[in-house]
């Protein structure tokens, strides 16, 4: 194991007896949506080293951890740990390995930070498996439940393939900004050369929810190809200014790789009148939405959208941030083979804000909102999409059934 700011950590490791239980599937998770959520991970990121050994890269922040003062010491300390179970898949109950880092900080109590951990994980080629991380504070008695998938089926996979930045940290996102530099580190370490495609494709907004509209089909022809050099497992430094995504490959008939993605500028956070504009697609009819997108100004156009449905412009800057907070979370959360504000989960989570209720399966996800037997219960339903691109393209079941509430939420942000 292998911990950032080492100075700040003291540790303890020890196994834990074998559990035949996977809580996964019936667990709530909601709280990977909730923003405010306290007690979380910032990112993870799967490495295949070999056959037999996976690592697992994660940060937090030392913010969401509670500190108290141990008797009679004039420092305050948290105590939190890190455990992870392996399964074959989310519907098998028996534990294939299992381990818990116990950590302690006392450093960062006036001065947070955001820490680094890694960690290896027993995992035999081929295979695919579920890892369940559970990242607990143990003053505070909170936890925070995440799974994972690792896939182990071959060596083209995206998990055999690490993004790492100028000083050799792991590049826990799937996106890059055109001010990043970095390599790519191969599990492959006799590779010569990556294959890169790079594609610029304006993948269209979500329908909505009742639509019964054939989703689009996109032709996979890249702007442009090209190769990068590889030296002892490590590629050349790259840096790209071009938005699109890049997918590379080990060689030119490999069907699968690893993607990134470069957005606009500053992603996932909205900056600029021209971003402002796409994401109220949701919220217009055909007509005022093609008078926002052809308008001179786009910011004065969509002040005055928001003013006009909001009859005031102190009403109208409420409902600008916490709507453009929601496309930002949604870019976060979301984000796959296009900006995660544009994805079918993207624009549930935007129009109707953190779901009560998560549960997850192998390949479907099941969003719930309110309680049942209330006048208002909604369940939505996602099932991952086949993407060489990535594993995060998760299609809605749609239904007529959703129009009227649909218009109703509508009516919502507009009143």
């Amino acid at each position: 194991m292998k911990i950032k700011h080492v100075l700040a950590l003291v540790f303890l490791i020890w196994m834990l007896s074998c559990k035949t239980t996977n809580e996964t599937t019936y667990t709530n998770l909601a709280t990977t949506y909730n923003p405010d959520a306290k007690l979380k991970t910032e990112g993870c990121r799967i490495f295949h080293e070999n056959d037999s050994i996976s690592r697992v890269y994660l940060s937090y922040k030392t913010s969401a951890l509670k500190y108290v003062q141990p008797p009679g010491k004039d420092y305050f300390r948290s105590s939190y740990s890190f455990t992870y179970q392996l399964f074959t898949s989310y519907e098998s109950n028996t534990v294939l390995d299992e381990n818990t880092y116990v950590m302690s900080d006392s450093l960062f109590y006036n001065d947070p930070v955001t820490l680094k951990l890694d960690f290896p994980v027993k995992t035999e080629s081929p295979g695919k498996y579920l890892l369940q991380i559970t990242f607990k504070d143990l003053n505070a008695d909170t936890y925070f439940l995440l799974p994972e998938i690792l896939d182990k089926r071959n060596h083209n996979l995206a998990q055999n393939f690490l993004p790492l930045d100028e000083q050799g940290e792991v590049i826990l996102n799937d996106w890059i900004s055109w001010k990043d530099k970095f390599t790519i580190k191969c599990r492959d370490h006799d590779l010569s050369e990556l294959y890169v495609n790079h594609y610029q494709i304006d993948f269209s907004t979500a329908a909505p929810p009742f639509s019964q509209a054939r989703p689009p089909f996109y032709q996979n022809t890249p702007e442009s190809r090209f190769t990068v050099k590889v030296e002892n497992g490590v590629s050349e430094p790259l840096q790209f200014a071009e938005e699109g995504y890049y997918y590379f490959t080990k060689d030119t008939l490999a069907n699968d790789g690893i993607t990134l993605f470069r957005f606009h500028d500053y992603f996932p956070e909205v900056r600029k009148p021209g971003q402002m504009t796409g994401p109220l697609r949701y919220l217009t009819s055909n007509k005022e939405f093609k008078q926002l997108v052809n308008a001179r100004n786009e910011k004065q156009t969509v002040d005055s959208f928001w003013i006009e449905i909001a009859g005031s412009e102190g009403r109208a800057a409420e409902l600008i941030e916490k709507y453009y907070a929601r496309v930002e979370d949604a870019n976060r959360y979301f984000s796959s083979h296009k900006e995660g504000w544009k994805t079918d989960r993207g624009m549930i989570y935007i129009i109707y804000g953190e779901p009560n209720s998560v549960f997850r399966r192998s390949d479907i996800e099941t969003w719930i909102y309110g309680e049942q037997g209330n006048r208002v219960y909604l369940t939505f339903d996602f099932i991952r999409a086949i993407n060489p691109f990535t594993a995060q393209d998760y299609e809605l079941q749609r239904d007529p059934t959703y129009k009227a509430q649909w218009y109703n939420a509508i009516l919502f942000w507009r009143r």
